[in-house]
């Protein structure tokens, strides 16, 4: 029923700082896993290591009215890579008891020979 792999995950985020970059690019992790494993329950998510692939700052001087104030703007981008531990439940497994109840409000209303 419970399963642990491990496995690796590259995301991206873009942000106004490094940090806001790095938290969003975090942050994308669980989306990715619950794409991939969608027929699972995520128990946990563990990142192991961080490397990062790639980080690019880009930056311009931003004006106003094209001449007054002139100041420096950067963006920042990042591309990580992430090896992660997934804990993982697979609800297929999971035995569910099946019990029917009668007497609902339809039925009640309706008469239980109208619902068969």
């Amino acid at each position: 029923m419970k399963n642990i792999i491990e496995t690796t995950v590259r995301i991206e985020g873009k942000g106004d700082s490094k940090e806001k970059a790095l938290n969003i690019a975090l942050g994308n992790i669980q989306r990715k896993i619950m794409k991939d494993y969608k027929e699972n329950m995520i128990i946990r998510i563990e990142p192991i290591n961080v490397e990062v692939i790639e980080a690019k700052e880009t930056s311009h001087i931003e004006r106003f009215l094209f001449f007054f104030f002139p100041r420096q703007r950067s963006k920042y981008s990042v591309v990580l890579d992430v090896d992660i531990n997934l804990f993982l439940l697979d609800v297929e497994k999971i035995n569910f008891e099946k019990n029917e109840q009668g007497n609902s409000l339809k039925g009640q209303v309706l008469g239980s020979h109208f619902l068969k």
